[in-house]
């Protein structure tokens, strides 16, 4: 064989040989095992990075996708199905229309986000052109409603709305939602009290934080609620729903926020007691402010017995919460918060009990906790420790204390003369001869708050003056006006022939020298009250917004000077025209309630008979 012989065979046995390697190659018995692929579909497909952690990536878990990977038990998965697979848009949802105007964060939620959940008011989400939108071309409409209405009803996100509905006849028909929130004209909606409720709009929302804020808060009675901290959860969607309407509701009563809104005022009360009641298995703290400004709100209006059982309520779930003790784990603000709370619940527990022991829910002997700090220091979250309401101070009180510390310490001491002289009326004639001792007891007690008053608390012509404009003229002016009505309450009930006067057998039991010293130095004490009044409607400010105190007391003050009048004018040393003078005083006093009802009743009909009867 020569040597291109060989050349050939060699040559055919390298190509049998390599034939016969692919051939081995190519059979899939042959090959080795494949690994398990370490990037699953959907991160392989948006081209991102995947942890391999089966059974679902963490990509996937946080986007809800199904997570799947190719092993090698599927080896002829061809680049096809990777093609063919589709993942479902997680984009971002665009913000509602509320949210978007506010530049605040929306969860894009449906049918509702948190925000405009939270804060009760329509959430609108705008159609996108991806989303078709509202079109005659391919939707119909409603008839007698344009497209921009329908957009405005739905509460769907655009990549979520129903662009129609089946009725119960089978027939479609164009998207309806349940909210139909009324524009932002400043107007409050209109209907009778049996249309769906519609939750108040953006406009009317910030006009109640502006006056209830400017005006109305440094009422005592509502002055647990913390301006900066509340405006935070409202701009974050978290603010309590219940607690907006009660809001919207005791500022449209008290200010005019617009044609009628009074009467929504009033609808969105019944509103937030009913969400409050439907849910009594969870106090909470937003719950009991809610009922106080409800009950105020039901005692405004002149439903007391509304107020008189909802007391029960809010003081079992401040009872049940322990709010009538400290809590050292709670922040300063928090903790100030809820002292003031309950502070402004044993107020408006006083002012219904009226002194008579069956009716008392909250006794001062269960409050331990310390007493309200000084506005300043609770508006800027600045720590301050403050006495206990009981017992008695016997030293003046320290510089730094608050208008509302005293202001609660007063109303104590007057649930307390009202408590003695409700006992009194019920005592045997034969226990009558401990009632001077009693009374002096009081009396001194009384005399003991207005001495220890620091020297810018006294009152004076120039104390006034320099608070005509501050938001501490409310109380600074009930303060004194209060400690006054202590007095006429304690001793009135040694003025012969009055209501709440003690009767003539058991006055003859007593010496008529006291007697005589009691009827004089009420009368004194109510003519006192009067020329309180008679600065306080000189001030340029005006009269503040009160509550129905003031009204009240001024009905209490003409009451006895005109009695005094009519039964001793030798002693009261006043002409007709004086008593005209005052009583019409009083009635000015009480005309700044009158758009309340209970405000309007004391002045159509109590002040204003006395007067009429003097002429």
């Amino acid at each position: 064989m020569d040597l291109e012989d060989m050349s050939v065979q060699m040559v055919a046995a390298d190509t049998a040989a390599e034939v016969a390697a692919d051939a081995a190659a190519a059979d899939p018995s042959n090959r080795p095992p494949k690994k398990s692929s370490q990037t699953c579909i959907p991160c392989r497909v948006r081209k991102v990075r995947c942890d391999g952690r089966r059974d679902v990536c963490q990509n996937c878990e946080r986007l809800g996708f199904t997570c799947s990977f190719q092993d090698a038990a599927s080896p002829n998965q061809d680049a096809e199905s990777l093609t063919n697979f589709t993942l479902p848009r997680r984009r971002v949802r665009l913000a509602c229309a509320n949210c978007h105007s506010r530049k605040a964060r929306c969860s894009g939620e449906t049918p509702k986000c948190a925000r405009c959940q939270a804060q009760g008011i329509e959430c609108v989400y705008k159609p996108t052109k991806r989303s078709g939108g509202f079109s005659s071309a391919s939707q119909p409409t409603r008839q007698g409603t344009t497209d921009s209405e329908l957009e405005s009803v739905t509460s769907e996100p655009p990549e979520k709305r129903v662009m129609t509905s089946k009725d119960n006849q089978g027939s479609h028909h164009g998207p309806q939602g349940p909210d139909h929130g009324f524009e932002s004209t400043g107007a409050a909606p209109t209907g009778s009290s049996h249309e769906p409720f519609v939750f108040p709009d953006e406009a009317l929302i910030q006009r109640t934080f502006n006056n209830f804020f400017r005006h109305i808060h440094h009422v005592p009675t509502f002055s647990f609620l913390h301006r900066a901290s509340l405006m935070q959860r409202y701009h974050a969607g978290m603010m309590d729903k219940a607690l907006l309407l009660a809001l919207v509701g005791i500022t449209s009563l008290l200010m005019d926020l617009g044609p009628g809104t009074r009467e929504y005022g009033a609808r969105c009360i019944d509103e937030c007691q009913t969400m409050v009641l439907h849910d009594l298995e969870n106090p909470s703290t937003i719950k009991i402010q809610v009922l106080v400004l409800v009950m105020k709100h039901r005692m405004l209006s002149r439903k007391f017995t509304t107020a008189f059982m909802l007391a029960a309520t809010a003081t079992r779930f401040a009872y049940a919460l322990r709010l009538n003790y400290e809590n050292p784990n709670l922040c300063f603000l928090a903790r100030e918060s809820r002292r003031r709370l309950m502070w402004a619940l044993l107020t408006i527990d006083s002012s219904i009990n009226g002194g008579c022991a069956d009716f008392i829910l909250m006794p001062s002997e269960s409050m331990h906790i310390q007493l309200p700090c000084t506005e300043r220091n609770f508006e800027f979250d600045l720590p301050q420790v403050t006495e206990y309401l009981r017992p008695v101070p016997t030293r003046p009180f320290p510089d730094d204390v608050g208008s509302l510390a005293l202001h609660v310490r007063l109303l104590w001491m007057r649930s307390r003369v009202l408590y003695c002289t409700k006992n009194v009326l019920g005592m045997p004639e034969a226990e009558l001869a401990q009632l001077p001792e009693l009374v002096k007891v009081l009396s001194e007690e009384l005399a003991g708050f207005n001495d220890h008053l620091p020297a810018s608390f006294k009152f004076s012509e120039s104390n006034l003056q320099l608070r005509a404009y501050s938001p501490r003229l409310c109380v600074y002016i009930m303060i004194h006006v209060w400690w006054r009505q202590c007095y006429c309450d304690l001793y009135r009930m040694f003025l012969v022939g009055l209501k709440e006067a003690l009767p003539q057998s058991g006055l003859s039991r007593l010496d008529p020298s006291f007697v005589a010293y009691c009827a004089r130095q009420c009368y004194e004490h109510a003519l006192a009250m009067a020329d309180i009044f008679k600065l306080v409607l000189s001030l340029d400010g005006g009269l503040p917004v009160t509550d129905l105190d003031l009204p009240a007391c001024a009905y209490q003050c003409a009451r006895i000077i005109y009695f005094g009048y009519q039964t001793n004018a030798a002693d009261i040393g006043l002409t007709s025209n004086q008593v005209h003078e005052i009583g019409t005083r009083c009635l000015t006093i009480a005309k700044s309630m009158e758009h309340v009802p209970a405000g309007a009743s004391i002045v159509s009909y109590d002040v204003s008979n006395y007067l009429i009867t003097l002429y």
